[in-house]
């Protein structure tokens, strides 16, 4: 693994992210548009497209027609449809070029990542951009957090405001972390008897070395 591959997010990056997150706030909330210039300056995308969410997602993109009859979802209203559309074209775009950096800005996981990227931008736009179930409030379930950064994220201090939006990147990235090291025990669970066994083997082995 190379020191490239783990580059992070470039000015330019920023700046999208910055323009995204305006975007969102205009149209989700009603904060002053001076507050609401100073909170979408935040260093991560404050909406998530279900980042954590694979089971969403394995359906939205199945290519079983059933799918379609089963989870039809309501159709995103217009200005929510463009910001969807540009949000997953950035994520697609930069997973493919730079996964780390798409997994600082969004929390995504290496696996989430590796699924969109895996996709034609066309199928992804068609399978899910209009979706009215696809974006949400990047903190909606940690409503504390949200408030907090709704208002010291916006405030005129600049120590003030880049401490909420930090410690609430940092609550982001934990997150994501723990929600890859949860899948982990899960994937070993699923694993087939035989390779369970040659596993537990594999560290009895290490464990006679060791002893």
């Amino acid at each position: 693994m190379t020191v490239t591959e783990f580059m992070g997010p470039t000015s330019e990056d920023f700046a999208n992210v910055g323009a995204l997150n305006k975007a969102f706030l205009e149209v989700t909330t009603d904060l002053p548009q001076h507050r609401l210039q100073r909170l979408a300056a935040a260093p991560f995308l404050l909406f998530s497209l279900r980042e954590d969410d694979d089971e969403w997602w394995y359906k939205a993109l199945s290519d079983d027609p059933q799918q379609d009859l089963v989870l039809t979802a309501a159709t995103a209203r217009a200005e929510v449809q463009m910001l969807q559309i540009a949000g997953l074209g950035f994520l697609w775009e930069l997973a493919r070029r730079n996964p780390y950096a798409a997994r600082i800005v969004s929390g995504a996981t290496v696996a989430w990542c590796e699924n969109l990227s895996a996709q034609t931008l066309m199928v992804l736009l068609d399978r899910v951009a209009a979706r009215g179930d696809l974006m949400t409030s990047r903190l909606d379930n940690q409503q504390r957090i949200w408030s907090r950064l709704l208002d010291n994220g916006s405030c005129a201090e600049q120590s003030v405001r880049r401490s909420s939006q930090l410690s609430a990147m940092h609550t982001l990235l934990t997150h994501a972390r723990s929600v890859q090291y949860a899948r982990m025990p899960a994937a070993a669970c699923r694993m087939p008897a035989v390779n369970r066994q040659v596993a537990d083997r594999a560290k009895d082995g290490r464990r006679d070395k060791v002893t």
